[in-house]
């Protein structure tokens, strides 16, 4: 970012007092670099894969995917067939459902070559052929490198099975995951096994200590300053919001913010299965201040003991 120059006989004010500068963040001190990327950080937050072509999914919601039971007829038909199929989930249904459950499945070759695919998956292949390769090959007439990629290898996600991310959460049974586009800074956990859209962003360091630090306001408050915004919303980029993020020392072996975080958790967690209601509506109750539920209230003050922790 850069700071804007005024004339030298142009008083300087912010916030209605007379200050030697205003840096490209609208403050008196510091300088207006954006902040650096921290090594520490480095290899741990993904965005999700870039299916692009709905033909891929199993959906009984979208007229381009293909029903869900079909999906279970060819996997009955054929056991194999499970091996390349996940489910699917984005950012509406971490944010809507209580449970964060998906309703989409989809159809992932990874990186096997088209000979590999039409070998093990002949009926997959089909689906995929049908469905995805039509509109593919339209790529292969544009001028970009990227889209004549995607063109050629018709079978495979459009913006790849993010090797890197399947890497890096290889070892976990769970990863934790927030919106890329949300109204509040709002995590949660979700299994591994599955493909996450390119509408969700991935930390691949699930403990309830990694949950504390990210849910905290510091986090959402660093987020929100140092990210695009969307009216009131939340773009969160790993780039911008976590990989720049600043981690207390010794977070990693806090005892007490693990246990903060693994209770704050649990009852939120029971507490949308109770309410019927997802991240968002919990959210929108929990910064209501005409808002006086005792659950809401027991949440909050939950919220406030991580914010407490001597971390």
């Amino acid at each position: 970012m850069q700071q804007a120059k005024l004339p030298s006989n142009i008083p300087i004010v912010l916030d209605g007092r007379r200050v030697e500068k205003i840096t490209a963040f609208l403050f008196d001190k510091g300088g207006n670099d954006d902040p650096h990327k921290l090594k520490a950080n480095e290899g741990k937050s993904f965005q999700g894969s870039i299916v692009l072509g709905m033909g891929f999914t199993f959906d009984d919601t979208n007229p381009e995917a293909t029903p869900i039971a079909e999906m279970h007829r060819l996997i009955e038909q054929n056991p194999k067939n499970a091996e390349v199929i996940f489910p699917y989930i984005g950012g509406e249904e971490v944010n809507t459902s209580p449970t964060h459950a998906h309703h989409r499945y989809v159809i992932n070759f990874g990186e096997m070559t088209e000979e590999e695919v039409r070998k093990n998956y002949p009926d997959l292949m089909a689906i995929v052929e049908e469905k995805v390769k039509p509109e593919r090959l339209l790529l292969l007439k544009k001028g970009s490198s990227t889209q004549k990629r995607r063109g050629t290898f018709w079978w495979q996600f459009g913006g790849g099975a993010n090797p890197g991310l399947q890497k890096a959460i290889e070892e976990y049974d769970r990863v934790l995951v927030i919106p890329r586009v949300t109204t509040y800074s709002s995590f949660t956990f979700l299994p591994h096994n599955m493909v996450y859209s390119e509408m969700l962003v991935v930390i691949a360091n699930p403990n309830y200590s990694t949950f504390s630090i990210l849910q905290s306001h510091t986090h959402e408050i660093w987020a929100r300053f140092f990210s695009s915004t969307l009216g009131d919303g939340l773009r969160y980029t790993p780039s911008d919001c976590f990989e720049t993020f600043p981690f207390p020392a010794n977070w990693e072996n806090d005892r007490d913010l693990e246990a903060i975080g693994k209770t704050y958790y649990e009852y939120r967690a029971a507490l949308m299965i109770r309410n019927n209601q997802g991240l968002t509506n919990t959210y929108n109750r929990f910064h209501d201040p005409h808002e006086d539920d005792p659950d809401i209230l027991h949440l909050r003050t939950l919220h406030d003991q991580i914010e407490n922790c001597p971390s």
